[in-house]
């Protein structure tokens, strides 16, 4: 798909693929799960929106998009999205999305994120999803660009979890109405993910 547009607005995507991994055994980003390595999902819901898509992670040949590093490595998620929004060339009013490389079926809120930031007018700044838990998971979002870009500029990013991401910033929530959030942290996520049974289309 080319780039991606929604009412003629312009979608990148960031996929967050900088973790270390230190709950499981091994790199779980490249675990298969549902016949594909797990940090290939969320590379493929981005690519269904649009081909403005930068991975932030270790270089890996197998990845068929652009990577970059965040600097320093290791520097953590929002340190992250610096590094995978300063390789982007952003318009203003773009939408940004930030999509953790560890999510199983991230694809069907991609949209409800879009939606949530078109519908609610300009002043709405950013739209994240909010799981089951009620809690909101900042590396399944969308952004203006502009504000990101300016809480960004404005914010050392080293080390700085990845819910600062909204400091300053106007939010309207998305429920979770399909088990979006789910991610592997663990080998349980991943038997559990295994023994799931097959959701319809």
């Amino acid at each position: 798909m080319g780039n991606g547009t929604s009412a003629g607005i312009g979608i990148a995507v960031i996929v967050v693929a900088g973790g270390r991994s230190t709950r499981f055994d091994g790199d779980k980003l490249v675990t298969q799960v549902h016949g594909s390595p797990l940090r290939q999902h969320a590379i493929d819901a981005a690519l269904r929106l649009t081909d403005n898509v930068v991975v932030v992670g270790p270089s890996d040949p197998s990845v068929a998009v652009r990577m970059v590093r965040e600097d320093p490595e290791f520097g953590g998620p929002f340190a992250a999205v610096a590094a995978g929004v300063s390789a982007l060339d952003l318009a203003p009013d773009d939408i940004v999305i930030v999509l953790a490389a560890d999510l199983v079926d991230p694809g069907p809120a991609l949209p409800a994120l879009i939606d949530a930031l078109a519908n609610h007018g300009p002043n709405i700044d950013a739209a994240v999803l909010v799981d089951s838990g009620h809690h909101r998971q900042p590396l399944l979002s969308a952004f203006r660009a502009a504000p990101l870009q300016a809480l960004l500029a404005a914010t050392d990013p080293v080390g700085r979890p990845a819910n600062q991401l909204f400091d300053g910033l106007h939010v309207i929530e998305v429920s979770d109405q399909g088990g979006w959030a789910r991610d592997i942290d663990t080998a349980g996520d991943l038997a559990d993910e295994i023994a799931r049974p097959p959701q319809n289309p």
